[in-house]
């Protein structure tokens, strides 16, 4: 913590300073990750939604015990200059904004859980219905579907119209940094201004290294998240991996024993265009489908043809150890315009093919299949 950060940290381990924060993090688990981490004193309150109305982070205030606020973005004095004065109350200070009612979609979000995110969507869905230009309205509605998508009350869509939402909300400001940055964290490089969870590896070891247990994520970060910005990293692709069924006979999955979601975040930048394309295939629960590991990974096989360029090609390892299993495997990658592509034009949807091993049920049938996967674009 450079400056006089360091010296909150002290004084609030002293005792002689309160101190308060509060993040605009989607995923509150990742923001105790971090405290824990940093060994933080203080608590941290989430606002996913964005209530304080902040367009930009971060921002320090110093507020005294008449709850006033005495320095916004303090220097390095001002603390020493905060903590040596009394201050006396102000007449006609403004009174203080509610919490969000229980039964409003924010504390729908806010205090009920998994079992009221329902409710949430379906209310910010008629406030944007009602009132289409509400970005607010837009950015809460995409917290909920994404909040809706990271519990086991998923429903098949959530991310990508996290992502519409959010994406609708920023037409209606585009200055809105919060807005811009939730859109980004799951966009292409080109779109980042850096790595939003690179933070995340380095956390767990130092916490194991002190002898403790790094605090537990609802989801892990994608690919995406912990990308760095434009070229920085290598540039993995497609190429060089031997397409499996050259000749077109492999069957398809007509029985849709493995699940696709394809979703498809576009850059926030107009004279960057790209997309970072998130699949997610996820076995059969109810036929009790399995991956088998000691046949090969999955694979996918996009059709980008000579208009674009796959960059930035990532998918799930397999598991070490295990013949079977029946995770969820995720496959990223990146898509640009070409060369010959000079206006950056994309079409309206992606094709490409994914193959993979899977068995039906404990004794079933072993099949090596493929299903075709269309992906939505603009």
């Amino acid at each position: 913590m450079p400056g006089w950060h360091a010296k909150t940290k002290d004084l609030a381990q002293a005792g002689k300073l309160q101190v308060l924060g509060i993040t605009q993090e989607q995923h509150p688990d990742r923001t105790a990750l971090f405290m824990q981490w940093q060994e933080m004193p203080w608590p941290v309150l989430l606002d996913s939604l964005n209530l304080l109305g902040c367009k930009g982070i971060p921002f320090t205030l110093l507020i005294d015990e008449h709850g006033i606020v005495r320095f916004q973005n303090p220097k390095d004095d001002d603390l020493e200059t905060f903590l040596g004065s009394t201050f006396e109350p102000v007449k006609d200070a403004p009174e203080e904004k509610p919490w969000p009612a229980r039964e409003s979609p924010e504390g729908a979000v806010l205090w009920g859980g998994d079992d009221a995110i329902g409710s949430a969507v379906s209310q910010f869905e008629h406030r944007v219905k009602n009132n289409p230009s509400d970005g607010k309205a837009h950015f809460r509605l995409g917290v909920a579907y994404r909040k809706r998508y990271d519990s086991p009350k998923r429903q098949d869509g959530d991310f990508g119209k996290a992502i519409a939402s959010w994406k609708k909300a920023l037409e209606q400001d585009p200055s809105q940094y919060i807005w811009r940055r939730r859109i980004q964290q799951y966009g292409p490089r080109l779109d980042k201004p850096y790595s939003f969870y690179d933070w995340v590896h380095e956390a767990r070891r130092a916490i194991v290294a002190r002898g403790a247990t790094p605090v537990a994520l609802v989801a892990e970060p994608s690919g995406a998240e912990f990308a760095r910005p434009g070229e920085s990293a290598a540039n993995a692709s497609t190429a060089g991996e031997e397409h499996p069924d050259p000749k077109g006979k492999v069957p398809a999955d007509t029985r849709k024993l493995v699940t696709v979601e394809a979703t498809a975040v576009p850059s926030t930048k107009n004279a960057s265009p790209a997309y970072r394309v998130h699949l997610k295939f996820s076995p059969n629960a109810f036929s009790e489908v399995h991956w088998t590991n000691d046949a090969g990974p999955l694979s996918f096989f996009p059709d980008a043809g000579d208009a674009y360029v796959i960059k930035h090609f990532q998918k799930s390892p397999v598991p070490k150890n295990a013949l079977t299993s029946t995770e969820t495997r995720h496959v990223e990658f990146e898509l640009r315009p070409s060369e010959k592509n000079a206006k950056g034009a994309f079409p309206q949807a992606l094709k490409g093919t994914a193959y993979y091993y899977v068995c039906e049920d404990v004794n079933g049938q072993c099949l090596f299949l493929r299903q075709p996967v269309t992906i939505p674009l603009e």
